[in-house]
């Protein structure tokens, strides 16, 4: 039996690590959208493998001695393989064309199908030792449930150390020892069913010789190919580039580009009469990160001095700056150069701060997310600067589903309070067309100012355009005089327009850069007017300030509005509007459809005649629907709370699967009777109704403690739910098995396919009414359980 226990245990490791990995190496070739789509493809390979072991059990069961090794050593050699597959020509798939060739989307399918393999082989083996040693399902579900929680740390190990390419060879290679582990004895077997294939002596030689395999495959790890549309592969074009370093990290995965014909200039004016400086740039999971000067190269950010971001340092002359999400430094390098005696910056990638020193001189580098810096006591700053918001040409949509923290009123009332007396915010951000990301900057200052009690926001607000960007300023007391004619002066001497100005006239914001859609300049007016409620119902984008409730400042699209544009820029350019939303969708329609043909339709032939069919569906449903709700919501919750999503993905899925396995374990001490059902469903429902209203104030207030601290807390708020939820679901299944056996198979398809259709469900419900409301649907599923137990098996 310990040869068992070691092997679920580290087959469970490699399949949570592969898990996470998995995540990153789409966000890698694709964008972040997909990494709740491979919750949804694990949940689906355990629900479809439950559903072969209800149909299949006897034979199962009579010739597993044979085949589970077979099965564990299936999973790990998938791993790799499935990384493979999906990067050939006819399985690769590209989100920028899903709406434009429709191959793309049963291709989308195929890799959805091709990464269910591994999971789905894994599930089966695990589910047949559950179901063979029952009367040990306490150590089993011990060895599986330590395994999954340790296999989140291993992976943060790996990202540290291994190529995201290399990471499955490791996983894989994990599994195929765990294969090795279970090999039967010789007397295990019958003497009749000692065939050649399932012999100790061939199975000893058999697996052993496929390490080497993956060893192979591990140093010649194949090409990841990403999306041909992200900023890497488009640099990549350049004459002589090269990718000249790169390395992996929980934060993403790092590459060093140069090539002589790389320059940088955001924005830059038309009256910068110098020669554009050639510099390296760094690259996150294919995305620009920045530019770095190279060593050998004279550092000149003379073209920063020429874009509308350096406004604030016309009109004020700060001591102390801050600079949140550095980047590379290049901002960092500016202030240097304008002789600036105090400039603290905040950068939370570890890898990158390694090469932003280079840019950032003898300034102080706090390596933290900014909202955490920002909660700590500290020092008032003259100047805080945020990053760039969106990209030269726009993103397509395709940061919608990023949770953006320091972009939420939240952020902007906590930077606001961090100012001097006279201090100054400034935030940029490119022109989109149609307008939104300036919009929604408006918006969130305007909001930002009103709940500061401000009456006179435009005040306190500058805002000046170029051809391509638009700076804010927001100032803690009025502009000046003085101050605004600084303004004018800076307009006139670089060739841009103020948008936001006291006393400003129409003139004026079309001196040098005029607009074909002069919308910007009124709608920007009613944001700063009370009028702006009617501005965020009939815009047809969404431009309602982020919230830490709802962090998806890019998030634009508004359901209502889509035929509208269909109309006005045709239907497949509609689509590359908001591409990101429209991907959530894709998925989920893709995870529903499957979820029913390996889960639901093959439990048809269970047709039986049974009470308690409606009981059944409604308890297993509400499990299914709840638990993952509240998985989804603890680890966007607590993307803020740790800093970043590979830490609240590990955080929240190992604590979860440890935890509730400890309530699974638990509950068999409680009798399956429907008052003990009730009981139990209940304290979910108010414990989550409570999580609801509390659990943002309570991890807003804890971002600024030490990051082990953190830690610490996560698992004592992820597990006190964690635990309790672990128990309706075996109560429930021991209930069936005394009232209606019938009906087990029914019990595990249903909550197989909730929880399968629930991943990519939680996230649309999250991005359109926040997490407070997610949690309540959440809390609404547990109460359903809790109501269904009142029914009779008559009823149904």
């Amino acid at each position: 039996m310990y040869r068992i226990l070691l092997s679920i245990g580290l087959l469970s490791l490699a399949m949570i690590a592969y898990q996470i990995s998995l995540m990153q190496y789409l966000s890698i070739v694709q964008w972040y959208h997909y990494a709740y789509m491979v919750i949804s493809i694990a949940l689906l390979g355990f629900g479809a493998a439950g559903t072969v072991i209800s149909l299949f059990r006897k034979s199962l069961l009579r010739h597993m001695n044979a085949l589970l090794p077979f099965l564990i050593f299936f999973s790990g050699l998938s791993m790799p393989l499935a990384i493979r597959v999906s990067g050939m020509p006819f399985a690769r798939f590209d989100t920028y064309l899903l709406f434009v060739e429709r191959r793309q989307l049963w291709q989308l399918l195929l890799n959805y199908i091709i990464f269910f393999i591994p999971f789905f082989f894994c599930a089966l083996a695990i589910g047949l030792v559950f179901v063979k040693y029952v009367r040990e399902i306490g150590k089993l579900y011990f060895a599986n449930l330590t395994g999954s929680g340790l296999g989140g740390l291993v992976a943060i190990v790996l990202f540290w150390t291994v190529s995201p390419a290399r990471i499955a060879y490791i996983t894989g290679g994990m599994a195929v020892i765990a294969a090795i582990l279970v090999i039967p004895a010789a007397t295990a077997l019958p003497k009749e069913k000692r065939a050649f294939y399932s012999s100790p002596r061939f199975l000893y030689t058999f697996f052993p010789l496929l390490l080497p395999l993956l060893f192979a495959g591990y140093y010649y790890p194949p090409e990841i190919i990403s999306s041909q549309y992200k900023s890497l592969n488009r640099t990549l074009l350049l004459p002589d580039a090269e990718i000249c370093w790169e390395r992996n990290s929980p934060h993403g995965w790092v590459q060093y580009v140069s090539s002589p014909a790389l320059r940088y200039a955001p924005g830059l004016s038309l009256a910068y009469p110098g020669d554009i400086p050639v510099v390296d740039a760094l690259f996150n999971n294919g995305e620009w990160y920045g530019a770095i000067f190279p060593e050998t190269a004279e550092k000149n950010t003379d073209v920063l001095a020429y874009t509308t971001s350096a406004i604030a340092s016309e009109i004020i002359s700060p001591e102390k700056v801050l600079v949140l999400n550095a980047g590379t430094g290049m901002r960092v390098s500016h202030f240097l150069n304008l002789g600036i005696p105090s400039i603290d910056a905040t950068e939370s990638h570890p890898l990158i701060t390694s090469f932003a020193k280079r840019n950032m001189g003898y300034s102080r580098l706090f390596q933290q997310d900014p909202r955490s810096f920002l909660r700590k006591p500290g020092k008032q700053y003259d100047l805080i600067c945020l990053p760039y918001i969106g990209a030269f040409g726009g993103t397509a949509g395709l940061q919608a589903m990023q949770e953006e923290y320091l972009l939420t009123t939240e952020a902007f009332s906590l930077i606001y309070d961090r100012l001097s007396d006279h201090g100054i915010i400034e935030v940029t951000c490119w022109t989109d067309n149609p307008y939104r990301n300036p919009l929604k900057t408006a918006a969130s200052i305007a909001e930002m100012l009103s709940q500061k009690g401000i009456e006179t926001p435009l005040q306190q607000t500058v805002a000046v355009r170029s051809w391509n960007t638009i700076t804010f300023l927001v100032k803690k007391s009025p502009f000046t005089e003085a101050q605004q004619q600084s303004v004018r002066d800076f307009c006139e001497r670089l060739y841009f327009d103020p948008l936001l100005l006291p006393g400003i006239t129409e003139e004026e914001r079309t001196t040098y850069n005029d607009l074909e859609d002069k919308s910007l300049f009124s709608l920007t007016d009613s944001i700063f007017s009370r009028n702006r409620e009617a501005v965020y119902k009939n815009y047809d984008f969404h431009i309602r300030p982020a919230t830490d409730d709802q962090p998806y400042f890019s998030q634009f699209l508004r359901w209502k509005s889509f035929p509208q544009l269909q109309r006005l820029y045709g239907q497949q350019s509609a689509s590359f509007l908001e591409l990101g939303y429209l991907i959530v969708l894709v998925t989920f329609v893709q995870s529903a459809m499957l979820a029913i043909i390996f889960i639901v339709l093959p439990l048809f032939r269970f047709r039986k005649k049974s009470g308690g069919k409606l009981q059944t569906l409604f308890y297993f449903s509400g499990l299914g629907i709840g638990y993952m709700f509240v998985e989804i919501v603890l680890i966007q919750q607590f993307t803020l709370y740790l800093g970043h999503p590979v830490y609240a993905i590990t955080a929240v899925i190992g604590t979860m699967l440890l935890l509730s396995g400890t309530g699974s374990y638990l509950s068999s001490r409680l009798s399956p009777k429907p008052a003990v059902l009730r009981k139990v469903t209940l304290l979910i429902t108010v414990l989550l109704l409570l999580y609801g209203w509390f659990l943002t104030a309570i991890l807003q207030a804890g971002t600024g403690f030490p990051f082990f601290v953190k830690i610490f807390l996560a698992v004592i708020l992820i597990g006190i739910p964690a635990v309790i939820m672990g128990m309706p679901f075996p109560l429930g299944l021991r209930y069936l098995s005394q009232q209606e056996k019938a009906n087990i198979p029914w019990a595990w398809g249903i909550n197989s396919c909730m929880s399968v259709v629930s991943t990519a469900l939680a996230t649309i419900i999250a991005l359109e009414s926040g997490f407070i409301l997610l949690m309540i649907f959440a809390a609404l599923a547990y109460f359903i359980t809790f109501s269904s137990s009142f029914l009779k098996p008559d009823q149904s």
